[in-house]
């Protein structure tokens, strides 16, 4: 029997995200020039194993193996109109291996050189119709580093009636988050806020003092900041533990979603858990 969809409601949290979908799949062989998307149709349990070890961690929403489904390099290698069949086949993955949990469909940038002309929108509402299609409880924009991109494919996502997330990954500069050409992280977060998105907030960027200063900034806006950092690069990738206590400050500023992103394993999550079961009980459905 298939599990019950659950509501893509109640995202104001505190929730326990997933961590690095990659990462999990690079420690049962994914060879690094293969994208996860190539699992989700060839080694489908291998894709389930990774959601089931981060459900257990204690993850409420955990995000399918979709990231690529609006760049050219995914078709370019299964080959081109399979975005309805790896969306669907990724989503339900993600629901049978944490069932319970909130399926979001990650969609990371395109890569697309070309950004005229309405390219890059129209990449995102084919991906958009076909993680809606697959039954996606909301979308998950993660990993962006150009605010108009960033916006198209939340606007896709809007007009595919789905409630959407957005995250970037910003950089470091003298203390504080930017986005390209410096432009503060909490301008990027506002215009995303004013536009729909239901949360937004920060992966793929290391935790510390400006995470944290990013956390407290984002107490004015009127959705809840998501806190997704990466634990550090292969080789320098922190422990558990001390991820979690890097990470504490940015929860006892607002963090209310919180999560890891490349390196984190689901013992990085359930060195995560305590913090948002103090934060509140940590919502699981």
């Amino acid at each position: 029997m298939t599990a019950a969809r659950p509501s893509a409601g109640g995202l104001a949290g505190p929730l326990l995200l997933d961590g690095g979908l990659w990462t999990g799949l690079l420690a049962r062989g994914l060879p690094v020039e293969v994208l996860p998307e190539e699992w989700v149709l060839a080694r489908p349990d291998d894709v389930r194993a990774v959601h089931a070890a981060h459900a257990r961690a204690g993850a409420s929403v955990v995000l399918s193996a979709t990231f690529n489904l609006a760049t050219p390099r995914l078709a370019a290698r299964v080959g081109p109109g399979r975005d309805e069949a790896i969306a669907e086949a990724a989503v339900l993955l993600a629901r049978q291996g944490a069932p319970g949990a909130r399926v979001a469909a990650s969609l990371g940038a395109t890569g697309a050189p070309d950004k005229a002309g309405g390219v890059i929108a129209a990449r995102y509402r084919v991906a958009a119709r076909a993680i809606a299609r697959a039954g996606a409880d909301l979308a998950w924009i993660e990993t962006q580093t150009d605010l108009g991109e960033a916006l198209a494919a939340l606007a896709a996502c809007r007009e595919a009636g789905l409630e959407a997330v957005v995250t970037f990954a910003f950089r470091e500069e003298r203390g504080r988050l930017v986005g390209a050409e410096g432009v503060p992280a909490e301008t990027w977060l506002s215009a995303a806020a004013a536009l729909g998105a239901a949360a937004v907030g920060a992966n793929c960027t290391a935790p510390g003092p400006a995470f944290t200063r990013l956390a407290f900034a984002a107490q004015a806006l009127s959705v809840p900041f998501v806190a997704k950092p990466s634990p550090g690069p292969p080789g320098q990738v922190m422990e558990p533990r001390p991820f979690a206590a890097t990470v504490a400050p940015a929860v006892q500023a607002g963090a209310r979603l919180v999560g890891g992103c490349c390196g984190t394993s689901a013992e990085h999550l359930a060195a995560l858990a305590p913090l948002l079961a103090q934060a509140g009980t940590v919502a699981r459905g």
